[in-house]
This record gives structure tokens, sequence and C-alpha cells, in this order.
């Protein structure tokens, strides 16, 4: 089945087109080919917690293909639901469509047209709902009945669904109690195979009366559900006594503590007899102080009381929400709404920064919003108007020059001294060697590190500035004496046209980046060259880095065969070739795991390598990233040459916290150790270098990221960054090896020339093997496997993990999943993937460098591998740091690599590179061939369409032969 790659989401299933009719849409096209128009829509105009409702479609041969926001529980289709899930979907899909219906009578007429063609059809049997939340599908079109007889057949789903039931007999001696945290208890509830039981799972139980639960058959704690079970409550039968006239009932003391945020209303103390269940008429109830709200007593008054017991009141502080507002004259930066526990005041960081408009003034809010917060409130702006400035200058040289006597003397003295001391200062600067940034202001020293500004878009949500998209040609046609790497939002915070490719990575459709062979080229004369050939302002020069000898144009929308083919005819003096602006992904997500929190550091024996070393100072780590937490603790005087690719400064993003949890893997301090957190190499120093633009990467960004790195004083570079191939894990390994073989040439040729200049610079690249559990060699950059450090992923049972890209291409392990670091704002998470893998190594090797400077990248690789832990014949060894420090301190360092990797196709032994398979016309081809492809990306689409094909005939065949047999 054909596959998009969709940031942060997942293929629910999909529909042929012939099955539907009557599509809404724009013009001549159907809204399914309009979905940047939708979701702009949404975007801007729907809450955040209803924006998921309508999926993202992706058409492609006659199928439309639907894909939601990624999910823990499967998602489960409305009309399937039964019992208290069905009245809890029915009520979230009656918000949801009033809130939209209700949005759409405060649209303009264009974004009504589109939403309300989006909504037309809500047909229950495409509503799917899932952890709280509900999707349409084929939203903006209407179902040929007439082409259907039996149901359900027109929606062919993605979603594996392997669900056990797990049924709780009470044995008829208790009942449920009513719920736990608001969730009403099941009796009988489903979990995906393989799911673990937990508390959280467990219903509770109140005995009836003579009764006591003691507990469940079998024990549910920890069982591992591969089928449907019933456990059974268990019970023991307390004795009735009679008491004689001369004995009396046993009675046990209850005493109720009110706490310190309440008193009591009723009795303080009394007694029952034992094994009683107090009634809400026994139970004294609360009077809260202001600021509070009674949630329960502790221990549960649903129990049996079998001894004198103390019930203490517990309670949750009210928080209490503070609105800002920009009133007429201006716009807010930061937050809008806080909430805070009741009588705590604001911090100053929390409030907005106003940016009043042109011509006023912002003199304060009309409230004070530092007060303590007791009651809702809303804090407005408050503006003055400025005067022109000439008016003001006229009243200022009025009032002061227009004056009699000295006076008047004396101003124009003092005045004629600043403008010379002004223009000394002026020329001395010229003189100094002072480091600017794209927009020449000063940048910050090279042991700093900022957060970046952040910026509101016209639609009010904020986005971090990093610049805006010009051409950078001057006006002698020349490009800037530094480099510029274009920003890839555009300006106002616009989205960039992708085209999606199935298989392979998305690319931005409106531009191209050019490549030049020659380390000599006339860069300025090629751009020369396509300005007089390409005269109009729809063609610009946005982007040029020396370092890798580009320069990106951005072209009109639709033209990218065109001037792909044209340009080397056109410019042929030159010897250039053109890579497509691809968009890179990051080889890490937030984890699912809770417990075992740095068993990553036990596992590889961080801390015994320690006794040998934890690092020199003077070594340096960049992180190739989406950014850092500048203010992390586990930074704090760490950083060197900081640097963001798009505004040449040292103002970072936090961004989605993957920069910040690489980092910590890497070179974090040591403090936080016994938690489950620490770095590597923590004595080392850290380079941020951000190549991610508001949540988006580029194969350029990343290119000047990383050759930054190099010429800036790096000694690792670790890139837990790379492309998508997700889908392409569906062809055989004869297959796969053939596309690391043929094709992204051109992307193999840049990466060569930053791995050479690596090379001769002794600077080691550690690349993540990526995540779509594809032979890793696919990826352009892990190709030449014994000149850069290739890194797959390894679970704490040390076998590879199955998302990890493997075999040919990789050269080392470490353990990624359930890998605990870093993350914004001063906090700490798991994450999973190659990611993490990576700056385990980049933190491994800042050690080796340590005790041996000039260690090679070859010899790195074959001392890991010589004294790693052997894993699965998937991927090579596990990194085990102790052994690997105490084996260069020894000098006892292999000069080759020595794993070798075994396949099902046979053995393939590493190469320093991947060598093309002979593609002459007299050879015979038994796989696939694709003729005459526009592009890779083409190529390998048709390359999985001919494959499906050729599966689809092969089940027929075998379908065919079932039924003859029957």
């Amino acid at each position: 089945m054909a596959r998009a790659t969709f940031y942060n989401k997942r293929l629910l299933g999909h529909i042929d087109d012939i099955d539907f009719t009557d599509y809404q849409g724009i013009g001549s096209d159907p809204l399914y080919k309009r979905y940047k128009s939708v979701e702009s829509v949404v975007k801007s105009r729907i809450l955040p917690q209803y924006q998921s409702f309508l999926s993202c479609p992706f058409y492609e041969d006659g199928s439309i293909f639907w894909y939601v926001d990624e999910w823990n529980d499967a998602p489960q289709k409305f009309t399937e639901l039964s019992g208290l899930e069905k009245d809890r979907y029915t009520s979230i899909k009656a918000e949801t469509i009033k809130h939209y219906q209700e949005t759409l009578k405060k649209l303009n007429p264009e974004e009504f047209s589109i939403l309300n063609g989006a909504l037309k059809y809500i047909n229950d049997e495409f509503i799917y709902c899932y952890d709280g939340k509900v999707v349409l599908i084929a939203w903006g079109m209407r179902l040929d009945d007439s082409k259907h007889t039996s149901e359900g057949k027109w929606f062919k789903t993605a979603v594996r669904y392997d669900k056990k039931k797990i049924s709780f007999d009470l044995a008829g001696h208790g009942k449920l109690s009513m719920s736990k945290a608001g969730i009403p208890y099941l009796t009988v509830i489903n979990r995906d195979k393989g799911h673990v039981i937990t508390t959280r799972d467990i219903p509770s139980i109140i005995a009836d009366e003579g009764f006591s639960f003691v507990g469940w058959i079998p024990n549910p704690i920890g069982h591992e559900v591969l089928d449907d079970i019933i456990f059974t409550a268990q019970y023991s039968t307390l004795k009735a006594v009679t008491p004689t006239k001369e004995e009396k009932e046993e009675l046990v003391k209850i005493i109720f503590d009110a706490g310190k945020n309440g008193i009591l209303k009723g009795e303080s103390s009394i007694e029952v007899p034992q094994g009683h269940i107090l009634s809400i008429e026994e139970t004294p109830s609360i009077v809260v102080n202001k600021g509070f709200k009674f949630t329960q007593w502790s221990p549960s008054i649903n129990e049996p009381i079998n001894k004198d017991t103390l019930f203490t009141a517990e309670y949750k502080q009210e928080s209490i929400q503070c609105n800002f507002s920009a009133g007429e004259h201006g716009t807010l930066q930061g937050n809008k709404v806080i909430r805070k526990p009741f009588g705590a005041a604001p911090l100053v960081s929390e409030i907005p920064i106003v940016k009043p408009n042109k011509g006023y003034r912002f003199t304060g809010w009309d409230v004070d919003p530092f007060a303590a917060l007791t009651n809702n409130k809303v804090c407005v702006a408050q503006y003055e108007k400025i005067l022109p400035w000439y008016k003001r200058w006229r009243l200022w040289t009025t009032g002061f020059f227009s004056g009699k006597g000295c006076l008047k003397w004396l101003l124009w003295l003092l005045l004629i001294i600043l403008l010379i001391w002004l223009l000394s200062w002026l020329l001395r600067g010229c003189d100094g060697d002072v480091l600017v940034d794209r927009n020449g202001n000063a940048v910050l020293p090279n042991d700093k590190a900022d957060k970046i500004e952040q910026v509101a878009k016209p639609d009010g949500t904020i986005h971090d500035n990093n610049g805006s998209i010009n051409n950078i040609v001057g006006s002698d046609g020349r490009l800037p004496e530094n480099g510029v790497v274009s920003p890839i939002i555009g300006n106002d915070g616009i989205m960039p046209p992708i085209v999606s490719n199935p298989g392979t990575p998305d690319i931005i459709e409106n531009r191209l980046n050019i490549y030049f062979e020659d380390k000599n080229a006339d860069l300025n004369k090629w751009v020369q060259d396509f300005k007089q050939i390409y005269p109009s302002d729809s063609y610009q020069v946005i982007g040029y880095d020396p370092n890798v000898r580009m320069i990106q144009i951005q072209i009109p929308e639709g033209q990218r065969d065109n001037i792909r083919e044209e340009l080397p005819l056109k410019i042929s003096d030159q010897k250039f070739f053109i890579v497509d602006e691809s968009i890179m992904v990051l080889h890490g997500n937030k984890s699912q795991s809770t417990g075992n929190k740095g068993w990553h550091l036990k596992a590889t024996h961080v801390k015994e390598g320690w006794d040998i070393t934890k690092g020199d100072p003077n070594l340096v780590v960049a992180i190739i990233d989406d950014g850092i937490d500048v203010n992390h603790s586990m930074f704090k005087d760490r950083f060197f040459k900081a640097y963001n690719v798009f505004t040449q400064n040292r103002a970072l993003s936090p961004g989605q916290g993957h920069g910040t949890h690489v980092a910590g893997l890497a070179v974090g301090s040591t403090e936080f150790y016994s938690e489950g957190a620490a770095g590597v190499a923590p004595n080392c120093k850290i380079m941020p270098v951000q190549v991610f633009d508001n949540g988006m990467c580029t194969f350029s960004s990343l290119a000047s990221g990383i050759m930054y790195a190099i010429h800036n004083g790096a000694n690792i570079v670790n890139i837990s960054i790379g492309p998508s191939f997700q889908g392409l894990s569906q062809l055989p390994i004869e297959e796969q090896i053939k596309v690391a073989q043929q094709y992204f040439k051109n992307e193999e040729k840049v990466y060569k020339h930053i791995i050479n200049t690596a090379n001769e610079k002794n600077v080691i690249l550690v690349f993540a093997a990526g995540n779509d559990n594809i032979v890793t060699a696919i990826l352009p950059e892990c190709r030449l496997t014994n000149n850069t450090i290739n890194v797959a992923a390894c679970t704490h049972e040390y076998k590879s993990s199955v998302f990890t890209n493997y075999s040919l291409g990789t050269n080392v392990s470490a353990p990624g999943e359930g890998i605990y670091s870093a993350y914004p704002t001063n906090s700490f998470k798991m994450f999973d993937g190659t990611s993490m893998a990576a700056p385990i190594i980049s933190g491994t090797i800042a050690l080796m460098k340590t005790i041996k400077p000039d260690i090679n990248v070859k010899q790195c690789i074959a001392v890991i591998q010589k004294t790693g832990k052997d894993l699965d014949k998937f991927i090579p060894p596990m990194i085990l740091i102790d052994k690997v420090l105490t084996a260069v301190k020894n000098g006892d360092i292999p000069e080759e690599p020595i794993w070798t990797q075994i396949l099902d196709t046979g053995s393939i032994e590493h190469n320093d590179e991947i060598a093309p398979t002979d593609q002459s016309p007299n050879k015979e081809q038994n796989s696939t061939v694709i003729k005459n492809p526009t592009d890779d990306y083409s190529a390998l689409k048709d390359l999985l369409k001919q494959l499906k094909e050729q599966r689809d005939a092969l089940n027929k065949k075998i379908n065919d032969l079932e039924k003859k047999i029957q």
C-alpha cells in the first residue's frame, strides 16, 4: 500500500475515489486535493483540542489515504462502540461538531465556503474514536450508496486490531466502586495483545456486608495479555457474632481531621461496629477555605472499617486565571492566558510583551498584573499616542535653540561635541574584529548562548524569529561575502509548498539546491548567468554556502522538473549538479516507557569508564539538531560557539526538546546521575547548532550546520537527523541494497564532500542510522561506512530495536529505547530512537580523544566493535565504554573495522564505499526495473507501485487456488 510521510501522523486507512460522489471543492479541485486550504482555516479558527477532527488526505492512483494524529489506543469505529465507551464518545462527538458549527457563523465568505464544504457530509460510519478524540475520514464527499450492498466495504483500514477481552467476575459478594479520577470502573475492558496489566486497569471492589474482599484469582498485576481472560474476585466471610447480654458489640473509633485547608461541619469522632462501612450521613461535611477544593477522605471511606482509623481530608488548590488583552493599539508576544494557584502572583517572565502599533507607546496595564490572584481577571494594555518626530523635533528646538543668552550657545556646543564623539566611535568600530549576525548585530561571546526571539504571526500564534526569505544577490550581481541559509518557513509564518513522496523524503516544491564540484567554481558568474536567463522576480537566489559550494534558488511552483532539466543545458560552462530540497526528520521520539530510568548508563558501563576519564574541557562535541534549552542546568557554563544557521548568531530555540535530549546524553553534567540522566563526556564542551526552523529542517540547512561545526572547532559532530524512507521496509533486502547503490547519488556526492572535509581535519561525524527498519545504506550519509560512524539502536534485552535501520551502512550500536535525558524546560523525559543511541557513541568518542587526541574514525569503529557486546545478526556490537577506554589507553587499537554483516542474501563485508551495480544492457536483472524515471523520488514511487501490483497479482493467484481446492 502506498505511504506518505506526515509529521506526527499515522495512516488510518484508505478509500477508492470511485466509491464516492458529490465531492465538495475549491474551483475545479476536490477538497481532498486542497487540504492545505482546509488546514489553514482549521488551524486559525478552530480550538486546538478539536483541530484533529478532519483527518489528513493523501491522493494517489485512485485511492485516498487518510492520516490522523498518532495514537496510544488503536482507533475504534464509532458505530461499533457500546456501553459507557459509546456514551463517552457520543458526548465528545457532539461537542466537536457543535464547535465547528458555531465557528462557521464567525467566518468570512471564503473561509465559510471551504469549511462548510468539508463538513457537508458527516457520516457516523466514517468517524473513528481514540485517546479522547473523534476523527472524520471521507469528509467533503458522499458515499455512492448505489454501488454498495454490504456495509463497510468502502474503507480499508490500516489499523491492526488485536484486542483481548479482560473480564472481572465479582463472584456475587461485592459491587464496583463508582470511579477512579472521574473514570467509571468497568467489569469488562479491552486491551491490546501483549499489554501488561497494571493497577490502573483493575476495578476497586466494595464487598457486601458479611464479606471481606481479599484479591483476585489469578493475580492480574503484571499479567501479560495474550488471550481473553477472566479474573475472579475472592472473599473471606466475616463471622457474625451475636453479642450476649454480658457482651457488648465490638466498636472501633473513627476520627475525622479537616487539616489546615478547611474545618469540619459535624462530629469530629464517632464509634461504629467493626466491619462497618460509613454512610454519607455519618460523614461530616467540610467547609473549605477560600482557594481550595475538597477532593476526598484518606483512606477511602468506602471500605469496611476493622480498627480505629483517622480519616484526613485531602484538598486540591484552586487555580485562578489571568487573561491579557492587547487592547486596540498593539499585539501581544507571549502568554495570553496564565493560570496560577489561588493567592499566587504572576512572575515577570510570565507577563506577555506588548508590541504597540506604529504611532503608539505602551504605558502599562489597566490593572496590576503582578498582584496576587484571588479572582479571575483581565489585564488590558494601555497606550498613549506618539507625536510625529517632526512635531517633537520642532517643539524641542523651539524650546531650547530659540532661547536667548548663553544657554542657546551652550546647547549648540554640546551638540557639536556629541556629533564628533559619535563619528570617532563609528570610525573606531570599523577597524575592530567584531563578529556580527545576518542582520549586522554583534554576536554573543563564544561561551554564551541565548534563547531565540519569538514573534506573533498574523493569526496570533507565536513562532521563532529565524529571519525572512529574501533575494541575497546585491545590486552589483554578486553574492554576499558570508553565506546565507534561507529560513524554511516563509515570511509571516507561511509554510512552503511541500510535495509528499511515499517511501522517500518529502521535498519543498519551489526550491532547488545547486552544488558545484570544482573547488574554484565561480559562483558569482553562475548567479549572474542564472538571472540573465530567468530575470523575473519569481526566480530568486535565496541561499548560499561557500563551505559546501552551494547556491539555493527559489522558483515558481510546478517548475521544479523543468528547471532541473533546463539549467545544465542553459548554463553549460560550469560543472554543477542539482539536489532537491528534501525535508529531514528527527530520529527520536518521546517514549511510552516510564520505568528503568538510566538503564543505558549501566548497560554501557559509563560509571566504570569515568574511572579512566570524564573528558577534556578543550574537546568540543557539536550537536546538530533542532536547538537546545540554553538554560538547562545540565549545560551550565559548557557552551562553545553555539550557532543558529538561519540567524548566524547564538540565539537558539528549545525546539521540540530533541536537541536538548541528545546533548544531555552526549555531554550533560553528572549531577542527575542518581535520577538516571547523565552525559557520557560531562567535562567536554557543547557546540549546539540549530538547523530547524519552527519544526522543519531541510537537506541544505543540515549540510550547512554540519560544515559550520567542522570549520569552527568541533572535534566530534553528532547528527541525529536525516531523511525518512518510511515504507521502503516492504521491499526485499536485495531491492533495498539496490536502492542504496543506485539512488540519491547527488545527495551522496554532497555528503562525500562533507565527510572528506571532516576526515581531513580528523573531525569525527556520528550519524543516527534512522528508524525506518530498512538497510542503513539507503541513507546517502551512511554509505561511506568506514569514514563515518553510523549508529543502530538496541533494547535493554540486547537485541536490535524493532524500528532501527540495520545491516549494510551500520557499524556500531548503542541503547536506543526508553532513554532518559534532559528536556525543556530544565526537566527530563524518556525518548526512543537511533537519535538517542548516536550521542552515547559521540560522548564515548570524546572520552577516547581525551586519551588519544589523534585517534581517527576507522580506529574508533574498530576498537568499539572489538570490545563491544555482541547482539543479534542485524546490527553490530553494542558499545561498552570502560572496555573501549581501556583498549585505547593500552594502545590495543585495530587499524580496520572487523564486523561482518550477515544478511538473508549472504554475507556482505563493510566497504569504504557502497559500489554501484553494473547497469550494462547485457547484464540480466532479476529484480524490478524502472525505466526512464524523472527523478529518484518518482523512480522509487514507481518501484513501490510495481511491487504492490506484483503482490496483488500473487495474492489473487493464491486466492484462486484456494477456491479451486475448496
